[in-house]
């Protein structure tokens, strides 16, 4: 498999799986469990920008590794995760209406 392959199916993938969680996250969560779930993910994005951001001048080799894991993985898993659990509640409430 190509690099471009990976750097293109990997967001793609992450998507996906935040989707997943999100959607299961807000089905079978209450509203306010599913906010801290949240933001128990920006935490861990607010870990990696504080990383990346530690990195000096020279040093840049150091800073691949935390930009990738930022938007390649972490990026989309958490708008994928926002987007399925919004809509999953909006679904619920739809159908309880």
């Amino acid at each position: 498999m190509s690099m471009i392959t990976v750097i293109a199916f990997v967001p793609l993938g992450t998507l996906i799986a935040g989707l997943l969680a999100g959607a299961a996250l807000g089905h079978f969560t209450t509203p306010r469990v599913g906010f801290w779930g949240l933001g128990a993910f920006a935490v861990v994005i607010l870990g990696l920008l504080v990383r990346l951001a530690m990195i000096g001048p020279g040093a840049e080799e150091q800073a691949f590794a935390p930009f990738v894991a930022l938007t390649g993985g972490v990026f989309p898993a958490l708008l994928g995760a926002i987007l399925g659990w919004f809509g999953v509640r909006a679904l619920a409430r739809r159908l309880n209406s």
